[in-house]
């Protein structure tokens, strides 16, 4: 019987050729959608799942509290891993890492290689997380000075075929022993090293900090704990170490925070921070884009085959004239519905291998499919056969099943069924829908239009950005001859050294007081890693009751250079020769904050000027450093040339090419062998706006698949 079932079903499939064409494309590209949808959201949340000790994996963060405000950090101090593995006993064993976003190899053909994914480490961190050590042992592979273990993959391009345990390969030139190989981590976690060198190496360098209490920023601390650990109680105990180990005015701004190790590819307001970050938004769009596409191209079957009732009731009739019962033809028609969806599910899963490469390379996703993902790929499939088999074929079944004979053969009819209220409610359903796409989409677009255009207190047109070699001597030293030459083309108008722009996530917060305050003076600083690969900076506190805001050192052309607007007082000049050393400028957030009421020629007290009074000589219009998700803080700019991280260009429009091609010619000039690395302030800042970006195409690309369904 189930032979015959196929059979009658190929031929209709094939005698209506456009209507099952049209079937089998709209059910194809709706399983297409909910593949790449569905197993994006699986490889996100499958983040640190591969750790068998995920649950009981905690990082040490920390919570600087300034008024109303709560920074979170990602970074701790080195001392504190030690600490509570001597003196907490609910930790059965803390680890310290330190990403070397600076580390340097150098191959067999002494071809020196920046590599990326390079961390010093504790031994303890096998004993952590579940990282499979192919060679070596795990108890020593990092337990003495100068050792490091490599990826599988890492090792088959320093060495080759060679096996490379108890080689050695330099490291910043000094060479390190290979102690280790470990298996390619997998893509699904923050943290993903293809180089650990021993902790130990950075004491054995004298490069450890001499007080490793009150330093943070640099190190990452992470723990496991014993079982049923009441997370608090353990918070409390680490809280009280830094009371007894910092100084009060550190412990009373400073705050512990756990973070388990499965939610921390979802914290995106952590500081700091390493590994990609998965965006809940994306989830929320895929799962609904996922629902919304498969729910129509279901209800478009419906439609269709209910509308072909015309051309069935014939054949419905006469078979149940002959003895056939409606159970026969539900069988029948659901039959014909499988082996539609079959062609369809294979048609879609074609579509999958075509375009998922593209759509996750392009959502900066790292897919690799293994064993458990062909698994979940399958389970979908299966699922998705009987799903949409049951549910596009259900309606039209029971419904064409349902035809009197006796109607039919007397005037066509097929009474009350003729009213189609069920078709109704599909179409209403599927334009809804459809709708709610368009009006998504037109929604997200014009937000992005409004945050890209907006007012934001700068000119992001015509700005170019040169960056440098991080906590390199000679750019610092040869600044000034670099600034002065590149200023000599017309076509340059202003040149500044900064320590940030809009776009660049770094930042400084500075502790400021009004002279004669009893407030001391001390800095905060931390730089996240940026679009330019920036490091985390040595970072101190600033005192209890100072105001705290971002500073932002800078150079005399910095505000023509950003087109600020100055509303009060002068810039920068280097006819007054003290201003590079006693003159601060303001925004209007800052003058709020220290409620300054003539705040031209205000004294302020700041840290890192010798602990002298520097004098406010202008205000600045708000501007927006970071995103328009973010409010605009307190800023205080002064001129600091050890912090320049890379310098800003304002070049006349429509000179792009001759300037970076002058540009470069002068960096070599001056600093000959060092790499030059540029981009335009429109670009870098716009990355800010990616995910709304990104956000709004996805959702054009679905509407424009639904509509098409």
């Amino acid at each position: 019987m189930l032979k015959n079932y196929l059979r009658i079903s190929l031929r209709n499939i094939f005698k209506f050729k456009f209507f099952s064409i049209i079937n089998i494309l709209g059910l194809a590209i709706g399983m297409a959608v909910c593949l790449l949808m569905l197993m994006y959201v699986i490889n996100e949340i499958s983040f640190e799942q591969f750790h068998q000790k995920k649950d009981n994996i905690y990082r040490v963060a920390l919570k600087e509290i300034s008024g109303q405000k709560t920074t979170k950090y990602a970074g701790s101090m080195p001392a504190l891993a030690p600490a509570l593995n001597d003196r907490v006993p609910e930790v059965e064993i803390a680890i310290r890492i330190r990403p070397d976003y600076n580390g340097v190899l150098t191959n067999r053909t002494n071809e020196k290689i920046k590599e990326q994914n390079l961390f010093f480490a504790d031994p303890g961190i096998f004993d952590i997380f579940s990282f499979k050590l192919l060679q070596g042992d795990k108890k020593t592979a990092l337990s003495a000075p100068y050792s490091i273990v490599l990826s599988q993959s890492q090792a088959l391009k320093y060495f080759g075929n060679s096996n490379p345990l108890g080689l050695t390969i330099l490291h910043e030139n000094h060479p390190v022993k290979v102690t280790g190989i470990i298996e390619d981590v997998p893509a699904t976690t923050h943290f993903k090293p293809e180089f650990l060198v021993s902790y130990s190496t950075i004491e054995a360098s004298g490069k450890s900090f001499q007080q490793p209490w009150q330093t943070w920023g640099d190190d990452f601390t992470y723990i496991l704990i014993k079982d049923n650990i009441d997370i608090n109680s353990l918070t409390q105990k680490m809280e009280n170490l830094l009371t007894e180990n910092t100084e009060e005015w550190f412990a009373s701004r400073m705050d512990v925070a756990l973070q388990p190790l499965t939610g921390i590819h979802w914290d995106t307001e952590t500081r700091g921070d390493i590994g990609r970050k998965g965006n809940i938004l994306y989830i929320y769009i895929f799962l609904s884009a996922a629902i919304f596409v498969l729910i129509i191209a279901c209800f478009n079957f419906m439609n269709l085959s209910t509308a072909r009732y015309l051309d069935r009731k014939k054949e419905v009739s006469i078979r149940k004239v002959i003895g056939a019962g409606r159970r026969q033809l539900v069988k029948q028609f659901l039959i014909e519905s499988f082996v539609i969806t079959m062609f369809a599910i294979f048609l879609g899963v074609v579509l999958f291998e075509l375009l998922h490469t593209v759509l996750y390379a392009y959502l900066d996703a790292e897919i690799v499919f293994n064993t458990i993902h062909f698994k979940y790929l399958s389970a979908i499939v299966i699922g998705m056969i009987f799903c949409v088999g049951l549910f596009a074929g259900g309606y039209p079944a029971l419904f064409l099943s349902k035809f009197k004979p006796i109607d039919i053969m007397k005037n066509g009819k097929t009474g009350s069924i003729e009213k189609l209220s069920f078709r109704k409610i599909f179409v209403v359903t599927q334009f809804a829908i459809s709708i709610i796409l368009i009006l998504g989409t037109l929604i997200i677009n014009q937000q992005l239009d409004f945050m890209k255009n907006s007012d934001l207190g700068f000119e992001k047109e015509d700005v170019l950005l040169i960056n440098f070699p991080f906590g390199n001597d000679a750019v610092k030293q040869k600044y000034e001859v670099l600034r002065d030459e590149l200023l000599v083309n017309p076509n340059i108008t202003s040149v500044s050294g900064a320590y940030t722009v809009p776009g660049i996530n770094s930042r400084m917060n500075i502790g400021v007081s009004k002279s004669g305050s009893s407030a001391g003076n001390s800095i905060n600083m931390q730089a996240s890693p940026a679009d330019f690969g920036l490091v985390n900076i040595q970072a101190l506190p600033a005192d209890f009751g100072l105001v705290n805001m971002q500073a932002l050192p800078a150079d005399y052309g910095y505000v023509s250079a950003m087109g600020l607007k100055l509303i009060e007082g002068r810039d920068f000049s280097q006819n007054f020769s003290l201003d590079d050393r006693e003159s601060v400028i303001l925004n209007q957030n800052a003058v709020k904050a220290l409620e300054l009421q003539n705040p031209i020629g205000t004294k302020l007290k700041i840290p890192n000027k010798d602990k002298k009074d520097v004098t406010v000589i202008g205000i600045i219009k708000d501007f927006h450093v970071q995103s328009l998700h973010n409010k605009i803080n307190p800023l205080l700019i002064y001129i600091n040339s050890d912090m320049f991280l890379l310098s800003a260009l304002k070049i006349k429009p429509q000179s792009e090419k001759e300037t970076v091609a002058y540009a470069k010619k002068t960096w070599a000039k001056i600093l000959p062998g060092m790499e030059f690395n540029y981009k335009y302030l429109r670009d870098s800042y716009n990355n800010l706006y990616l995910t709304e970006e990104k956000t709004g195409r996805l959702l054009s690309i679905f509407t424009g698949l639904a509509l098409l369904v």
